[in-house]
């Protein structure tokens, strides 16, 4: 019944429809955070017009228009009133905190043309958090907000240097099919360092003050400030893409049935962002140490070495391990004054991490003695400052004594160092091999190609049969893509070629062929020629171009007289006119008068 009354409104609906002003209303917040999203929407009560939106603000992000129709059908006493409506929903982001004023949106109809009332919208500035831990994870959206990220960072006052963890999270009570364009800004001041992060393909369920939510990881790293100051964090974006069940707005179809039956599901893109936060950098200490080489945080340091009685020129290796928790790939290795005698090679650098700021750095030499003897590895001092303590610590390590005998075999004075910095170098048995020795002749060398003067007449030479060639080539290349210069200069030879294989029909007495060659060889010359398309090919044309060239009128008569005579032998072969071998000779005097003159 209800599906009766819908169709029969629509029916008398253009009979008795009541007119109606054609109106724009909007609907926007009269204030908003900066860097979080909220919502302008305008209705229409048209649909049959153009909407042209406000020119926004160039600070703000916008997307949309989420577009909706509807149309309201009623019947009252007899008389049926439709009124249909446009709802446009357009998602704004405000980046900066400020007084701002949409101005009016269009709409344009048959009508007439309406505009909407402007909107004043007050921006407010997120304010920073206090310092310490950030507490916001277990905090609802603002505003009760369906999509929104928070992003949470360890700590709001450091030191430059000190590590700050960052974890992004995603919060909705909303369906969401996707997430899309993770955009983060720049940084400005720190050095970022991402953490592996598993892919968000579930959400959990989260109750945040009696209100579930799902939530998820987007993505944690670690940020490193290197300038002291308070540092700004711009907002992280993405793009959250939502599910949203639409219906055709008509209060026919509000019952559980019609909006199951008459809905659909669509995916509406939505721009989230996360509120801009703000980090208290505090210098270092002056002065620094002259050990220090930018660790910041908590840690220990040790030292190994992998033997102490060893023979000349083997090896063995001495590590430092810094480990703790802190900016360990900023950290800087250790200066180390090793003896002379023992040559040293860069050290290999390891950092095992867990979390990216907990773990050890590895500074690993290889060392070879070069001369026997006892040599002493003195401690390693390393300079770190501790941020809990707020103060320059100084580590150390304990030194280490290395025994070093020769070889059997191996004279004391090859088991000398090569080189010990501040000695005179010596010479050590065979370690320098001459490639001669003794008297050696000089000999004037003689004169080079390059200094000749004939290699340089035989360069200037190529170089110009090069350049004439490719002048050529050039040439030949244009000469060959101009087709019409091509058959026209190749006229004469076709003809030529026609006209040999005429003669040689006229030894074989066949009269019939040589007329047909004959007439073949004067069409194809003229066509080519005189640049006449063989579809246009005709008397007329071809009489036309030769009295523009000016050839005469005695050759045009002579051309059409042996035209007129080859096609009337071909349908009259008994024909008392000229025999094919005088109209062959005639032929082949007229083909050459012509292109004497046409060339």
């Amino acid at each position: 019944m209800k599906i009766l009354l819908v169709i029969l409104a629509f029916i008398l609906a253009p009979l008795t429809v009541v007119s109606q002003e054609v109106t724009v209303d909007v609907n926007a917040p009269q204030s908003a955070v900066a860097g979080q999203q909220f919502r302008i929407v305008y209705t229409v009560n048209s649909t049959d017009g153009r909407f042209q939106p406000p020119a926004f603000d160039p600070s703000f992000s916008v997307s949309g228009p989420q577009t909706s129709s509807s149309r309201n059908v009623q019947w009252i006493n007899g008389e049926v009133t439709s009124v249909a409506t446009t709802t446009l929903v357009y998602y704004v982001i405000a980046s900066m905190p400020g007084s701002y004023i949409i101005p009016p949106a269009r709409y344009e109809s048959k009508k007439a043309t309406v505009s909407s009332a402007p909107v004043e919208i007050e921006i407010t500035d997120a304010g920073t958090a206090p310092s310490g831990n950030d507490t916001q994870a277990g905090q609802p959206p603002e505003n009760g907000s369906e999509v929104s990220m928070r992003l949470t960072l360890s700590t709001r006052e450091v030191y430059i240097g000190q590590p700050v963890t960052a974890t992004l999270k995603l919060f909705t009570r909303i369906n969401l099919s996707g997430i899309n364009d993770l955009k983060y800004p720049d940084f400005k001041g720190f050095l970022r360092e991402d953490i592996e992060t598993p892919p968000l393909r579930n959400l959990e369920a989260e109750v945040i003050d009696g209100v579930q939510y799902g939530t998820g990881v987007l993505q944690r790293f670690v940020l490193y400030p290197q300038i002291a100051g308070e540092l700004r964090i711009d907002p992280v974006g993405i793009t959250a893409l939502v599910q949203q069940r639409t219906t055709g707005g008509d209060p026919f179809f509000n019952d559980p049935f019609f909006d199951n039956f008459f809905s659909n599901v669509t995916t509406v893109p939505r721009s989230v962002s996360t509120q801009p936060a703000v980090i208290r950098v505090k210098p270092l200490p002056m002065p620094q140490p002259s050990d220090f080489h930018g660790a910041v945080g908590a840690f220990e340091i040790v030292s190994d070495l992998s033997k102490t009685d060893i023979t000349v020129n083997d090896a063995l290796t001495y590590s430092v391990t810094l480990k703790g928790k802190g900016n360990l790939n900023l950290a800087g290795a250790p200066v180390i004054n090793f003896p002379q005698g023992i040559e040293k090679y860069d050290p290999k650098v390891t950092v095992k991490s867990s979390g990216t700021t907990t773990g050890s750095k590895v500074f690993e030499y290889l060392l070879i003695p070069r001369n026997t003897g006892t040599f002493d590895l003195p401690p390693v001092s390393y300079t770190v400052f501790d941020p809990e303590l707020e103060k320059y610590i100084t580590l150390r390590t304990p030194g280490y004594s290395i025994e070093v005998t020769g070889n059997e075999g191996v004279t004391e004075e090859a088991a000398q160092p090569a080189y010990i910095p501040g000695e005179e170098v010596k010479y050590l048995g065979q370690d320098i091999r001459f490639i001669r020795t003794g008297d050696s002749r000089l000999r004037v060398m003689p004169e080079t190609l390059v200094e000749k003067s004939y290699y340089w007449l035989l360069f200037a030479m190529a170089l110009l049969l090069a350049a004439s060639l490719m002048l050529l080539r050039r040439e030949q290349i244009r000469r060959n893509a101009d087709i019409t210069g091509i058959r026209n200069r190749r006229a004469a030879r076709n003809a030529k070629k026609r006209l040999a294989k005429a003669y040689d029909l006229l030894k074989s007495s066949r009269p019939e062929l040589v007329m047909a060659e004959l007439s073949a060889a004067l069409w194809g010359y003229l066509g080519d020629k005189l640049s006449i398309p063989r579809a246009d090919l005709t008397r007329e044309k071809c009489y036309a171009a030769l009295r523009a060239r000016n050839t005469g009128e005695d050759l045009i008569t002579e051309l059409d007289l042996i035209l007129s005579a080859s096609e009337y032998s071909r349908y009259s072969p008994t024909s008392q006119g000229d025999s094919p071998a005088e109209l062959h000779r005639r032929t082949a005097d007229l083909i050459e008068k012509l292109d004497a003159l046409l060339n």
